[in-house]
């Protein structure tokens, strides 16, 4: 009574078999994108922009990271990052705007990782505002440098010659057409 060989035969070709099925995997799960997942590839985006001199296009891609992740800490710091984009002296309208997000950021982040930058920028950014302000009250004058008042000076004399000849020819014109005696 040998019957568990054809047991054995047939354990070995399951297990033998087995290997051959196909396998079924799921498919992985795609990741959910999170703020601190794409905050470094989106800032390092915005420092390549701004370094290009493209910095509407950095300030949007904050802007955009900011609506997508909105509470996150990364989000919280986009004011702060747009704000120095912003604070360029050459434009003063985006001087002013650069100061209001950094209040904004200083009265909405009492926690926030650069306060103290965003304090400190924000002080010296009423300072350049104030500067602005002072510039654009002045009075224009003009500088009078003395090689100009050296040139007027010599331009004075020349025309004052050019007079005393003016009158000379006109006296001895008249002393020509008149007949003598």
């Amino acid at each position: 009574m040998r019957r568990p060989r054809p047991v054995a035969v047939a354990i070995v070709v399951l297990v033998a078999g087995s290997g051959c099925l196909p396998v079924h995997q799921t498919p992985p799960s795609a990741s959910v994108p999170t703020a601190s997942s794409e905050w470094p590839a989106t800032y390092a985006r915005v420092l390549t922009d701004a370094n290009e001199s493209r910095s509407s296009t950095a300030d949007r891609t904050l802007a955009e990271f900011a609506q997508r992740f909105p509470g996150s800490p990364e989000a919280a710091e986009v004011p702060y990052w747009r704000a120095l984009l912003k604070l360029d002296p050459s434009n003063a309208a985006a001087v002013h705007e650069s100061m209001t997000l950094l209040e904004s950021y200083l009265a909405g982040t009492p926690s926030g990782t650069h306060r103290l930058e965003a304090g400190v920028v924000h002080r010296l950014g009423l300072a350049l505002e104030q500067r602005n302000a002072t510039i654009a009250a002045m009075p224009t004058v003009t500088a009078v440098r003395p090689d100009d008042k050296a040139r007027e000076e010599e331009l004075q004399k020349l025309r004052d010659d050019l007079a005393a000849a003016n009158a000379e020819l006109a006296r001895i014109r008249r002393r020509v057409v008149r007949p003598r005696p």
